[in-house]
């Protein structure tokens, strides 16, 4: 999750993270500016997406005999 935020919403992220149970781990950072480039998880799963739309074969033409 990336956000920007002030102070109390960010231990008010942070106190609702250490009690639920869905999340495992946290780590908050805190950047002087936002980071805006895809992250390496969402590069390779766009990669992985392209690819398999190219593996998948084209559909086809519709022909005249069905549009009649």
């Amino acid at each position: 999750m990336n956000i920007e935020c002030n102070q109390t919403v960010l231990e008010e992220l942070e106190h609702g993270f250490k009690f639920n149970d869905a999340v495992l781990r946290h780590l908050t950072m805190a950047t002087k500016t936002a980071v805006t480039a895809p992250s390496p998880m969402m590069k390779e799963e766009k990669s992985k997406s392209v690819l398999s739309k190219d593996a998948a074969p084209a559909p086809a033409a519709p022909t005249e005999a069905a549009a009649a």
